[in-house]
């Protein structure tokens, strides 16, 4: 565990002006020394106060993934034609076969907790 911090902002309106306060509250972690926490606190500034560098890793592929399955989305008829024509009895067991297998595990986990 490390820092955690919040920002709260009170927004105050008052007849001729507006105050805007931020107050930054951290959590210290009994178990490790004041000098690992300031350790902490600066490598978290040079990427911000909550992203990491795995966070934005992930960014990174979900909007690769993002504009990938939408040209797929948008191209993909003209690319395989065959694969989005419409057929009812396809689309019909993709929808209902997660449903059965779904039962099927919840009927098989409720015997196995009455045997238990």
């Amino acid at each position: 565990m490390g820092t955690i911090k919040f920002y709260i902002q009170n927004n105050v309106n008052f007849p001729r002006r507006s105050a805007q306060r931020s107050f930054p509250i951290r959590a210290l972690d009994p178990q490790r020394g004041e000098e690992e926490e300031q350790e902490d606190s600066s490598k978290n500034n040079k990427t911000g106060a909550f992203t990491s560098q795995e966070d934005l890793e992930y960014l990174w592929k979900l909007v690769a993934g993002s504009v990938v399955g939408a040209a797929v989305l948008k191209y993909g008829s003209a690319v395989f034609p065959d694969t989005t024509r419409p057929n009812i009895v396809q689309a019909l067991i993709m929808i209902s076969a997660p449903v059965i297998v779904a039962v099927f595990l919840l009927i098989k986990q409720s015997r196995a907790e009455r045997r238990s």
